[in-house]
């Protein structure tokens, strides 16, 4: 398993303090003399993607925990006091500065993107070449688009940040920003190494990844806000043939493929825990197949863009260094890993999975592997182990869980189960908030072919997808197309966007669903029904499904930025879980 390093470039943010522009450098490098080296190009790099990991170290007020949550996948949860994660479920906020930490990542993002885009071209030939500097540059362009449509997704019309110039900026329209990302991404496209992925060191954006986030920015762009194509700033357009042509050029070129199981891009197929998973062991006998996970023995065909993590974890800032989410979505309690094997435990937020997707996923495939791939089932996997409901003080606890970010256990040679599977194959730190290190996969290959059915209307690609679960084809029609997308990739953060841009009344539709269904509340039955007394469809109406600009932000803006529709004068203020 190979892992890279993201090195922060603490001393390079010198974030327009303008106190201090007249003073002498108290260390060798500043924004004025740095970066001089290829040693400082490859560090200036690393500290972009830096503030991804930095961004999931407090796990539950980050993107990927937000876009989960607020979709009809998954539940807020939790205990009593876990009340961001509540207010996630109805576009609701906990306090006014809930998500400022997400704001203020991709910020940094996008300034440290800037910087090196600024910088890049300074570099004489001998220091760096073209073609190494194209594909920074295309590193960097990829990254600030990556960080702007998060923010666009989930804060609605935000400021656009195209150079690292201190000031103030308005709000820029829906137009506006996501022109500017298909812009960076055209040229991402046009300026980066047309290799193999492989032949790209792992971690590092690809132009493969380009095509891929130009259509899943795109198909969100036209479909929320109806619109055909995207307007460039410098008076182009992206239209939907120039992105399936990007994306079939992915599909063909790229070198990225399927792994051949559904099961093996998920860690509990390692090799130091296979053998002792019954449900795997179960699958593979009656299905004669041999399993491994991907990620394991080199690089994985399936993954084109993923935030890499390393075992150099620690607490602080380097707490990001691990994957938090694998804490934060392990069965809550930190009771015996006897009682949740292979599974870890943690804090148990954002993993309870409501009833109707069960229900609707076995009604529309009873045959998916996927689902058993994707979904515990509390009752036959883990209670005969041991396993108590409501620990702590437990509240929205379905009977399924998420597996595919759940913290993997595995047995070392003095016979007892360490918190991860890395600590036995790898010699990682045994702690159990720090030692989880898989990748979080932001885009799969799989992404690329179902996007390439629902642009190109053609049922050929996603076939390709239920081939690989063993599914029998089907025939080309946007609601198989939906519900391909949901199953395959439940639990890995696409669901919540998907539902938006396909209109408020699937949205609405899909969020009703989970009113009724079955959880348990400090350990006992009970039903669920939306957090906030107007419902599921009246906070959507209300909001749209963005979420609060946090207060600090607007009180820094000095009236430049306005706070979005639902959370206007305390509305849609979570009072705290009541029973």
């Amino acid at each position: 398993m190979k892992k890279i390093i993201y090195i922060s470039f603490l001393g390079l943010l010198l974030l327009g303090c303008e106190d201090f522009l007249d003073q002498e450098p108290l260390t060798q490098k500043t924004s004025a003399n740095w970066p001089q080296t290829e040693e400082d190009v490859k560090q200036m790099m690393a500290g972009i993607y830096t503030t991804m990991n930095n961004a999931q170290r407090f796990a539950d007020k980050s993107y990927f925990f937000v876009c989960e949550i607020a979709s009809d996948d998954k539940l807020g949860g939790g205990g009593v006091n876990d009340t961001k994660a509540q207010s996630y479920e109805t576009f609701q906020y906990s306090d006014p500065e809930m998500l400022d930490h997400a704001w203020e990542q991709a910020y940094e993002g996008i300034y440290r993107a800037n910087y090196a885009l600024e910088n890049l071209d300074k570099l004489a030939e001998e220091v760096i070449d073209q073609t190494m500097k194209n594909q920074y540059k295309g590193e960097a362009l990829f990254l600030r688009a990556w960080f702007h449509y998060q923010l666009a997704t989930l804060f609605g019309e935000v400021p656009l940040k195209i150079s690292t110039e201190a000031g103030n900026l308005p709000k820029a329209s829906a137009a506006t920003l996501y022109g500017q990302m298909a812009l960076d991404l055209k040229t991402a496209i046009d300026i980066m190494p047309k290799l193999s992925y492989d032949q790209i060191e792992a971690g590092r954006v690809t132009r493969w990844a380009a095509e891929a986030l130009m259509g899943r920015i795109f198909l969100f762009y036209t479909g929320f806000y109806n619109q055909e194509s995207i307007d460039l700033p410098d008076g182009g357009k992206v239209t939907k043939q120039d992105v399936i042509g990007w994306l079939e050029d992915c599909y063909e070129n790229s070198g990225h493929s399927l792994v051949n199981d559904f099961h093996e891009l998920w860690p509990y197929t390692n090799s130091a825990t296979i053998d002792d998973y019954e449900y795997i062991q179960n699958y593979m006998a009656e299905t004669g197949k041999s399993l491994s996970y991907a990620n394991e023995n080199g690089r994985n065909p399936e993954t084109v863009f993923a935030l890499k993590f390393s075992f150099f974890s620690d607490w602080g800032v380097k707490r990001g260094y691990s994957n938090q989410y694998q804490l934060y979505f392990a069965l809550r309690g930190l009771q015996s890993l006897e009682n949740t094997y292979p599974f870890a435990g943690g804090w148990g937020q954002g993993n309870s999975v409501p009833k109707s997707l069960v229900d609707q996923w076995i009604a529309d495939e009873p045959n998916d592997p996927r689902f058993g791939a994707s979904i515990m089932n509390i009752e036959e996997e883990v209670i005969p182990l041991g396993y108590q409901r409501g620990a702590w003080d437990f509240v929205l606890e379905s009977n399924y869980w998420g597996k595919k970010y759940n913290g993997v256990t595995a047995r070392g040679s003095d016979g007892e189960l360490k918190h991860d599977y890395t600590v036995v194959l790898y010699g990682n730190n045994n702690n159990n908030q720090l030692s989880h290190n898989d990748d979080l996969v932001f885009i799969r290959f799989a992404d690329v072919l179902l996007m390439l059915s629902e642009l190109k209307e053609d049922a050929f690609y996603m076939n390709e997808v239920r081939a690989r679960a063993g599914l029998p084809p089907v025939s080309y029609s946007l609601e198989n197309l939906q519900k391909e997308r949901r199953y395959e990739f439940a639990f890995e953060g696409l669901r919540w966007n998907d539902m938006r841009r396909w209109g408020d009344d699937y949205t609405k539709q899909a969020l009703e669903l989970q009113n009724g269904v079955p959880v348990y509340n400090f350990g006992q039955p009970d039903t669920h029904s939306a957090l906030h007394p107007d419902g599921y469809s009246a906070r959507y109406d209300a909001t749209k499904g963005f979420f609060p600009i946090p207060q600090k932000q607007i009180d820094l803006s000095e009236g430049l930025l306005e706070q979005n529709d639902g959370y206007k004068n305390g509305e849609g203020l979570y009072p705290g879980w009541t029973n």
